[in-house]
């Protein structure tokens, strides 16, 4: 583990237990920063434990206003949200929205909200491709984060 990374919480799983999950932005750095603890999901999962967080290129205005309605401030603006991956969090839970977990959890038909804990953001985030689904983590991430 690199001097940098010394705080944050290391992957402890074989690689091929190690999830990763793209989110766009800001709503990935909102997730890494400790402000929105539910992840809208289309689709459920049965993994639970550590994810790697990678923010998208995609930006998603809707993400800023609401965090500006919770008095979350630093979020407004694209280039201050880093792109790549920028954090570990632990995911616990994955349940189909059934009117709770508001403000971050939308309750649209067919929504899964995934729960998320322990947020730690990433130092310096790691320049690397998303991908749909969630996926194996890259083994030069995991290098850097391990």
């Amino acid at each position: 583990m690199t001097a940098e990374l010394a705080g944050i919480e290391t992957m402890t799983a074989p690689s091929d237990e190690c999830r990763a999950l793209s989110v766009r932005r800001p709503w990935a750095n909102l997730i890494v920063a400790g402000h929105k603890s539910i992840e809208n999901r289309s689709w459920t999962s049965s993994h639970r434990g550590r994810m790697l967080i990678h923010a998208g290129r995609a930006w998603v205005p809707a993400g800023a206003a609401l965090a500006a309605v919770q008095g979350i401030d630093g979020f407004g603006d694209p280039g201050l949200c880093a792109g790549g991956y920028v954090g570990v969090v632990r995911l616990v839970d994955v349940h189909p929205a059934a009117g709770c977990c508001g403000p971050w959890g939308f309750q649209d038909d067919g929504t899964y909200h995934w729960v998320l804990t322990n947020p730690q953001a990433l130092p310096t985030p790691i320049p690397g491709s998303g991908r749909l689904g969630l996926y194996r983590a890259p083994a030069h991430v995991l290098a850097e984060v391990r």
